[in-house]
């Protein structure tokens, strides 16, 4: 029922967004709390049709897809309207990619939830953004085709697509799985795989950016993990050694490049990318009884945190014309509350207690030193350090430098909405671990 009511809005706003954004912003959110509560009640896809399953754990991620969409909607405004129908559509999309249990439908899902991506990003106003579409539809075309190939290789060794009953054995489907991975890796943006992402997190409409970034790659981690866990499982060695030296390098580079930055756009796409090495601490890590929580725990604090810094750079970006750290110095007296709420949730990437990225960050590695993987996880740890260094250094440059010029712009209505409710999941997640613990325990 929440998919087909998804898809019906999505197909309803077009009718409303170019006249009256307002209506569509209303239906949108109306579609987005009514799926929620037949999600809740257990009436999305599962029983519809087959092949499609909801543990608790995926209830929660998907609740907490919604509401982020939901936070996004509220703050579009202007020639950006045309995300609100999009979204619907990712939604419904995202809904089906998060309940399935056949590889079958997860390969076509992806491949779905992909062309919803290079539309988002094809929201074009100038060369800037262009060039930064072209770079995400070269790369995900490049991903589609090696995870297709993989796919192709893994069919001819598998009877069936069921995540319990499909075939993990054999040296053929281990090539297919590692093929497969190498695509998957590149929506993930994994060292080698992440020069896209670099530039196009930066260059493409912010507000796309954070979708991007925030909403898809925490909704692919997720459903990820859950289709090849009987794959990590099977294969413990190949396991650790392929997860932890991809972990380790895409967050040590990534972490280093970001401290080099000059534009604050392509700081965080940076910061994106080190996020993704961390979250490959709970794969490598697949053995441990924490390892559903701690992908469960960091999907969902990633896109609270993610999407909102993106989403509030999108409003500094329109209002103030920021792009770079020098546009930035004593923000906090030109745009008070933009300042506080991007200060907070880069506290949150950062890892500072009270907040949901030190709580993900905690469950994930806690799961690498169940299973003995203490040295990843102290690698981890240094690199949080090392990544505390630019948040900071963003936080000098908004309240302890001068500004360049004397203006003052306030939050709108809508955007102070989507961040509030994005800064209550932040704070929420930050503060209470039980929900998500209680949702992966049967796991």
């Amino acid at each position: 029922m929440s998919f087909i009511i998804l898809i019906a809005a999505g197909l309803l706003v077009p009718v409303f967004y170019r006249n009256n954004i307002i209506i569509a912003k209303l239906i949108a959110i109306a579609a987005f709390v009514f799926a929620g509560f037949f999600i809740i009640q257990g009436q999305s896809l599962v029983g519809l049709f087959p092949g499609f399953a909801a543990d608790e754990a995926t209830k929660l991620m998907e609740i907490v897809l919604l509401v982020t969409l939901a936070a996004v909607t509220f703050s579009l405004t202007g020639f950006e309207r045309p995300l609100i129908a999009q979204m619907l559509f990712l939604a419904g999309a995202s809904v089906a990619f998060l309940e399935t249990n056949n590889f079958f439908l997860y390969i076509v899902l992806f491949e779905v939830i992909a062309i919803i991506s290079y539309i988002l990003v094809a929201n074009i106003r100038n060369f800037y953004n262009a060039e930064g579409a072209i770079k995400a539809f070269i790369a995900g075309a490049v991903a589609s085709g090696i995870i297709l190939l993989g796919f192709a290789l893994f069919s001819f060794t598998t009877d069936s697509f069921s995540y319990a009953d499909m075939n993990v054995h054999g040296k053929f489907t281990l090539i297919a799985v590692a093929i497969m991975l190498a695509g998957i890796f590149y929506k993930l943006t994994v060292v080698p795989m992440h020069g896209w992402a670099a530039d196009a997190y930066s260059q493409v409409n912010h507000a796309a950016a954070g979708i991007l970034s925030g909403v898809i790659k925490s909704v692919v981690l997720f459903a990820t993990f859950k289709a090849f866990y009987k794959f990590l499982i099977a294969y413990p060695v190949a396991t650790v050694l392929i997860f932890a030296f991809f972990a380790i390098i895409t967050m040590t580079l990534a972490n280093f490049m970001a401290l080099w930055q000059k534009r604050v756009s392509k700081i965080l796409a940076y910061s994106s990318i080190a996020h993704s090495g961390y979250a490959l601490i709970p794969f490598a890590a697949a053995a441990s009884v924490y390892s559903y929580a701690g992908v469960l725990y960091y999907a969902i604090a990633y896109i609270f945190m993610q999407t909102s810094v993106f989403l509030i750079l999108n409003d500094l970006r329109r209002e103030l014309g920021v792009k770079y750290l020098e546009d930035i110095k004593g923000l906090y007296k030109k745009a008070p509350l933009h300042s506080l709420l991007f200060t907070i949730q880069l506290f949150s990437l950062a890892g500072i207690p009270l907040l949901a990225g030190f709580l993900s960050k905690a469950v994930a590695f806690y799961a690498g030193v169940d299973v003995g993987l203490w040295w990843v996880v102290l690698i981890a740890l240094l690199n949080s350090a090392l990544a505390v260094g630019y948040y900071v250094w963003i936080v000098k440059h908004i309240y302890f430098d001068e500004p360049n010029r004397e203006e003052v712009i306030s939050m709108s209505p809508g955007s102070l909405i989507g961040q509030l409710i994005l800064l209550a999941g932040t704070i929420y997640f930050g503060v209470v671990a039980a929900d998500v613990f209680n949702a992966t325990i049967s796991f």
